[in-house]
């Protein structure tokens, strides 16, 4: 029983001083994602080409509206001599336009999102094999994402920059 219990100690020691010495060993690093897709070449692009499309949209909203508020006035206007059938036919299709509309809207607002998530996981996609490939070539043990969670980091652990030099340069190499 006393060999067990030794055994079991010994054992506990060496995980311990293994562990510690594995630590000492241990290069962290942190990069700010956001920040370098924000910064980036190809997020500033991303950026200008959504709010191109944004414009684009909101003409498209404001001629809709246009419209809309056109057939109201004209709805108002006339309503005093049309009989019931022709004002309640025109209800309708002013009833019919807006719901048009909205689905317009609705449509147009979920299309925008889904462009800018899909050039922003690409774009994030791209930064995270670049920041394993800089952690490769420089040693690290880990590379965290400061927007998970982390409180405190040394500016020196921070490989933000770096990985935007690095990404804007293979973009700019994609694109001739």
């Amino acid at each position: 029983m006393k060999k067990l219990q030794f055994s079991i100690i010994a054992v506990a020691f060496v995980a311990i001083f293994s562990s510690m010495a594995a630590a000492a060993e241990l290069k962290l690093g942190v990069v700010n994602l956001q920040k370098a897709l924000n910064e980036c070449s190809a997020g500033k692009e991303a950026v200008t080409e959504l709010e191109a499309d944004v414009k684009k949209r909101q003409e498209q909203v404001d001629a809709k509206q246009e419209e809309l508020k056109k057939l109201n006035e004209e709805m108002e206007k006339k309503k005093s001599v049309w009989n019931d059938d022709m004002r309640e036919q025109k209800q309708k299709e002013l009833q019919g336009k807006m719901q048009e509309f909205q689905r317009f809207f609705m449509q147009s607002n979920d299309d925008l999102k889904k462009k800018e998530q899909e050039k922003k996981t690409v774009i994030i996609k791209d930064m995270i094999e670049i920041v394993k490939k800089l952690a490769k070539e420089r040693g690290y043990t880990f590379v965290f994402e400061t927007q998970g969670g982390i409180v405190y980091n040394p500016s020196e652990a921070d490989i933000t920059d770096e990985v935007i030099k690095l990404y804007n340069a293979e973009y700019k190499k994609g694109k001739k």
